[in-house]
């Protein structure tokens, strides 16, 4: 356990700068490409590819993250509901959804990301155990427990929970592997089919979550897995968010640190069409003797967290100490709770996640201008 979290935090920084630099470039070419357009076509294509590799790497840095999420009231059923738009949108012909949802406004404490990665992670396998077609059954409802249970993996205490059944026509799991299937890379598909982290990244966030899994399944007739997780009360529908414009600048000058050239330019580029003037560094070092000839010249500081000189959450010290009105952004491929926590003793307005999208940038930095005039 604790190499597969080296080996994700090894990754994450450059990983996510290759990555990075291939979304945003892809989204700006986007914008430039014709609807319809061969060109457009080619440019979604690959940015459809990236964002397969962008969930790849969040798989591997979730599982070894478990716990760093942010913890709010998550809304189940339009968490479910949104997962199987996805899954239902790439569903063989041969393969038929079924679903029931009843778990009305039922909200647990914790990331929709990770129950989205639960439901999503089931279904595919579940869709995978079907190469011959069949019925994928997908069931939430909530259950109060009068009395504690002890599942395949996790215990229950007496409350109320929701309950997520994912159950197909397969396969099945043969008998000999159930103690294995969720093992961190453990997997019986071919070689570039499968990477393994997809249960044991469920049972992770499930137990995270102070829920339990059950599994069902007999040879030739399917497997059912049921997730159960502890609810915390109730939360509204979240609304359907409308795409807007995005905030612009109005020439102010932002510096820009990252050892990675390529991401530089592109941030360049990206914050020169909001309307800023981008200034970009290459070395902490030279960031830092910049700020302190000229500590007035700069507007806000957009650094990353991981270079071989000053890291990011340094750099931001000692800018801070030389001019503590500046706004600073910190950047980071692996940061969590902790980098977060570190970064808000020092004054650092924001932790951005890599790779970044062009939207969350431009109104993080927006936002933070507002913040001093």
């Amino acid at each position: 356990m604790e190499a597969i979290g080296t080996l994700a935090g090894g990754i994450a920084h450059d990983f996510n700068n290759i990555l990075g630099a291939i979304l945003g470039y892809g989204e700006l070419a986007q914008e430039h490409s014709a609807q319809d357009s061969a060109l457009r076509r080619y440019v979604d294509n690959v940015m459809h590819a990236a964002g397969r590799a962008k969930v790849l790497v969040d798989r591997i840095l979730g599982f070894s993250r478990s716990g760093l999420g942010d913890r709010v009231h998550v809304h189940v059923q339009s968490v479910i509901e949104e997962s199987l738009e996805l899954i239902a949108a790439s569903l063989p012909a041969n393969i038929r959804l079924e679903k029931r949802l009843d778990a009305g406004d039922a909200a647990l404490i914790g990331d929709s990301t990770h129950l989205h990665q639960v439901a999503m992670n089931l279904c595919t396998n579940a869709v995978h155990a079907m190469e011959r077609g069949g019925i994928l059954t997908v069931l939430l409802e909530r259950v109060r427990l009068i009395e504690g249970r002890t599942l395949a993996r996790g215990a229950l205490l007496p409350g109320s929970y929701a309950r997520l059944i994912i159950k197909d026509t397969g396969t099945g799991i043969p008998h000999a592997l159930l103690e294995r299937i969720f093992d961190p890379f453990f997997t019986t598909k071919e070689v570039g089919e499968g990477t393994g982290l997809g249960l044991s990244l469920v049972h992770g966030i499930v137990t995270d979550l102070g829920g339990a899994i059950d599994v069902k399944t007999a040879a030739g007739q399917g497997t059912s897995f049921e997730i159960w997780l502890p609810l915390a009360g109730e939360a509204g529908k979240p609304a359907v968010e409308t795409a807007r414009e995005l905030p612009h600048g109005h020439g102010e000058t932002v510096m820009i640190v990252d050892d990675e050239p390529m991401l530089v330019a592109l941030a360049e580029e990206m914050l020169a069409e909001l309307g800023y003037e981008p200034v970009g560094f290459g070395s902490s070092n030279a960031a830092l003797q910049a700020f302190r000839v000229e500590p007035r010249r700069f507007d806000l500081v957009l650094t990353d967290e991981a270079m071989p000189d000053l890291v990011g959450i340094e750099l931001a010290r000692e800018v801070r100490r030389i001019r503590p009105d500046v706004p600073v952004i910190l950047m980071s491929g692996h940061g969590g709770v902790r980098l977060a926590n570190r970064a808000a003793e020092i004054g650092v307005n924001e932790v951005l996640h890599k790779p970044l999208q062009r939207g969350d940038l431009a109104e993080s930095i927006a936002r933070h201008l507002r913040s001093i005039t």
